[in-house]
């Protein structure tokens, strides 16, 4: 348990200044998914290219909607965003249902990440991560309310999580709260999410 303690520091701690915030490609050649999902990531950039413009445009008048696939985000974040995530990320899943973002992520955590030698050995190695919430967004303002965590499958209490981010992420990020209100960028008014799919309203 200990170790699993020690993992959930780290994993959290990632999940937490990396956010913002993966599924399934059909089985073919690794190139083909490579192409598959580099296009994926396109299309996402494609989007908040959309969406900034819009915000840009001072004589636009009326709203637009437009979908984000379980797909574009993956390939987004391992293509896009990968770089800024403090460790390795092997895989990311992304499972989008009514009201729900859920995360499955695995991370490798190197030798010598923590510069502490008794850290390192507690949690060194790859993690399965998971994170599932409720995410809601109106009026300019999104809210996202953690439910579960597990870390390799053991289940990590939510408030183990709060206590987690206060200790270990508000000190080096201090704009780090899991718990409150954000604005939603580039001018979005609402995010909805469905089956397999989230709707922007911008």
């Amino acid at each position: 348990m200990k170790k699993v303690v020690a993992v959930a520091v780290f994993l959290v701690l990632v999940a937490a200044v990396a956010v913002g915030a993966l599924k399934y490609f059909p089985a073919g050649s690794s190139s083909a998914i490579a192409e598959s999902s580099e296009r994926a990531a396109s299309d996402l950039q494609t989007k908040i290219d959309v969406v900034k413009k819009a915000e840009a445009d001072k004589n636009r008048r009326q709203r637009q909607k437009l979908d984000v696939s379980e797909a574009e985000l993956e390939s987004y974040v391992m293509l896009d965003l990968k770089k800024q995530i403090p460790f390795p990320m092997d895989s990311i899943r992304v499972h989008l249902t009514p009201g729900f973002v859920a995360a499955d992520r695995r991370l490798t955590i190197p030798p010598g990440s923590t510069g502490n030698i008794l850290t390192d050995a507690l949690v060194g190695g790859s993690h399965n991560f998971y994170v599932k919430g409720k995410l809601t967004g109106m009026n300019g303002v999104g809210k996202f309310d953690i439910q579960d965590v597990t870390v390799d499958g053991i289940p990590v209490p939510v408030i183990l999580v709060d206590t987690l981010v206060r200790k270990y992420a508000k000190p080096k990020h201090p704009e780090v709260d899991i718990r409150a209100p954000f604005e939603l960028p580039w001018g979005i008014d609402a995010v909805e999410v469905g089956q397999g799919k989230g709707t922007v309203t911008y």
